[in-house]
């Protein structure tokens, strides 16, 4: 039609369809506007081989300095790790790193070593081949940011040295392995890394590779050779490459791994030996300790109330807990109706790990301890804390207001004489420097010339460190009075416990638990008390150096460890049945009126000690002192208990047994 638009001309629907696609590319062309252009110059990233708390420079020239203070620096590519698959497609971004005028830094930090080689025991060395690119991020609005990028780099990131045992294990893999490729090694390697090839086997997949004696084997897979655990094959490649240098120059050669199988992961080797040991020390150790002291208590009790029918049972009622124990596990499960199952069935399990997870870091010996945690201590704390969830996971689960809050009572009760007893136990730590169990028994222990000054005598024990370590014990030490500290025996629930044997009144072996839990509690409470204040199983005169030379020596310090707390678990069920029992909210009104401001007026005089010091003369005459003050309230004591059973006139019996 004359007259007529062009666009007239188009088929239907073209216009808009046109105005969707402009806008996309509009959209992309934005988009890709406003990605960081290449304009940073930078030329290379040094070092090649980092440690931990090494710094890492990307270097390069002129630098916008005056724009930003900080850049973040991303690796993109593979990390190769002995023994396991390449990481490929990795991209690992790091933040804040600091902009000079001709380089950009940052420190390979604990962060970063967990991002590129591993966490803990699991870090091992990485080589990570890739590039790494700077961006500076943009200051003005509107503007920016600008980047660069260093190709082709590879980086040999090195953990810490992780503990002896792992080494070992990863050395003899990669010795294994070696010995599969028909390669033998020089016992010293050169200063650059690597490992010098002495022979090979003839006919072996190194003789078929061309391996040569006088080799040095430089890298394995893409890592970087620097001991025999980086020889380990991953298992993903058939032929391996292994870079070599010979008569100073490198090549590579592609060397057959067909029929070799790696062994067990050493992880999992090392957790299942744990496991094993926990369970071996939870059945055949912390059942019976339970066992026992419910026994002993049963036999004090009964003798005070004139009440010993239930203990005649067997020789001497020493059988009562394991009848008891059969009769709980052959009675009927009766779970309430209106409760909520899941969580009814769960708080006794709760209470029962616990208490029994703590046995895995009791440290029994100087090598009997089932996991030698670097921060046991704070692991002790930590699953204790189950306890007061599983009381009140009980209360709440039974939908009865009143067993709420009783299990809220109880959580209640537990979480205000454990604050004293943590702060105790943090004053010690202090004076250490170590969480560890091992460390710190280790601590109380002298390192003299002579016989009186070697080994843990009483005068190196912390409880006689100082008179606020002296309180510190004391005051720790009721944690574990209070432990059991159970309802008042005149009401009929808690009399019948008593005199029917223990969780007679309650259904099934799963409540057994909550009292199992809780005289195995009174033994944890008493050995950390042995470890923290009293040496743990260091011998007076021998050092932990002759302990660790002598089989017999290390059973001595086991028995030490264990007499010393035994003898604290009898004073605890002593003063119980002596003293008057305390109601709950007496206790609780004792603990946080006295016991807790007491905890941290003595926090903050250890932590002035401290800081003021001593010499190691003055700190040895005031052990002393406080040992002699401490032996003479102790000959005191007996003489005063000597005096009222003269004026009792009553028959004393020395029978352990009673």
């Amino acid at each position: 039609m004359r007259g007529s638009p062009p666009w007239r001309a188009l088929p239907r629907g073209f216009l808009p369809c046109l105005l969707v696609l402009l806008a996309l590319l509009g959209g992309a062309g934005c988009a890709e506007s406003r990605t960081a252009p290449e304009l940073l110059s930078v030329i290379d990233v040094v070092p090649r081989e980092v440690d931990l708390g090494d710094r890492i420079e990307i270097l390069g020239t002129n630098l916008p300095t005056a724009q930003a203070r900080e850049a973040v620096v991303t690796f993109r590519g593979t990390l190769r790790r002995p023994g396991q698959a390449p990481l490929t497609g990795q991209s690992i971004e790091i933040d804040g790193a600091q902009i000079g005028s001709n380089k950009v830094s940052l420190v390979f930090s604990e962060g970063m070593q967990a991002r590129f080689a591993g966490r803990g025991d699991d870090a091992v060395h990485t080589t990570f081949h890739g590039d790494v690119t700077v961006e500076v991020p943009a200051t003005a609005h509107g503007a920016l940011p600008v980047s660069g990028t260093v190709r082709g780099v590879t980086i040999d990131f090195i953990p810490p040295t992780p503990r002896r045992a792992v080494i070992e294990a990863r050395e003899k893999e990669g010795a294994r392995a070696l010995a599969f490729f028909g390669v033998e090694v020089a016992a010293e390697s050169p200063p650059a890394g690597g490992l010098v090839v002495t022979s090979v086997r003839d006919g072996s997949p190194a003789s078929r590779a061309q391996i040569l004696a006088g080799d040095v084997i430089t890298s394995f897979e893409g890592v970087k050779v620097l001991s025999k655990g980086d020889v380990t094959p991953s298992g993903h490649e058939r032929l391996s490459p292994v870079g070599i240098r010979r008569g100073g120059a490198p090549s590579e050669v592609k060397l057959s791994t067909e029929g070799f199988r790696a062994s067990a992961p050493t992880d999992l080797l090392g957790a299942g030996i744990i496991l094993g040991i926990a369970a071996a020390i939870i059945l055949l150790f912390m059942a019976p300790t339970a066992g026992i002291i419910t026994w002993v208590e049963r036999r004090v009790s009964a003798r005070m109330q004139s009440r010993i029918g239930p203990n005649r049972a067997g020789p001497q009622g020493l059988l009562v807990w394991i009848a008891d124990g059969i009769k709980s596990i052959l009675k009927e499960d009766v779970i309430p109706a209106e409760s909520d199952r899941a969580l009814f069935r769960l708080a006794p399990y709760l209470v029962f790990v616990g208490v029994s997870a703590t046995f895995v870091v009791m440290p029994f010996g100087q090598y009997l301890i089932a996991a030698d945690l670097d921060i046991g201590i704070l692991f002790v704390i930590a699953v204790t804390s189950l306890v007061t969830i599983g009381l009140m996971t009980g209360g709440w689960a039974s939908n009865n207001k009143w067993s709420l809050l009783g299990g809220i009572r109880s959580a209640a009760q537990i979480i205000s004489y454990e604050i004293p007893g943590a702060v105790a136990i943090v004053c010690i730590v202090m004076m250490t420097g170590s969480l560890r169990l091992q460390d710190i028994i280790a601590a109380q222990g002298g390192a003299g010339p002579s016989v009186l000054d070697v080994g843990g005598w009483p005068w190196h024990w912390f409880v006689f460190r100082n008179p606020i370590t002296f309180a510190l014990f004391f005051l720790y030490f009721t944690t574990a009075l209070a432990e059991g500290n159970r309802a008042p025996f005149d009401l009929p629930e808690a009399e019948s416990e008593l005199v029917a044997g223990y969780s007679t009144e309650y259904s099934g072996m799963r409540y057994l638990f909550f009292f199992f839990a809780e005289w195995a509690n009174v033994f944890v409470m008493c050995g950390i008390a042995s470890a923290l204040f009293l040496g743990g199983w260091q011998i007076p005169g021998v050092s932990p150096a002759q302990q660790e030379g002598s089989f017999g020596l290390q059973l001595l310090g086991v028995f030490l460890f264990l007499l010393k707390s035994w003898a604290l678990v009898f004073v605890v069920i002593w003063i119980r049945w002596t003293l008057p029992r305390v109601r709950i909210d007496q206790m609780m009104n004792l603990c946080w009126k006295w016991f807790v401001p007491l905890s941290f007026a003595a926090f903050l005089l250890t932590a002035l000690w401290m800081v003021i010091g001593v010499s190691k003369t003055v700190q040895l005459v005031i052990s002393v002192v406080t040992f002699s003050v401490w032996a003479y309230l102790l000959v005191h004591f007996i003489r005063r208990v000597q005096h009222n059973l003269r004026e009792a006139k009553v028959a004393l019996h020395l029978n352990p047994f009673l």
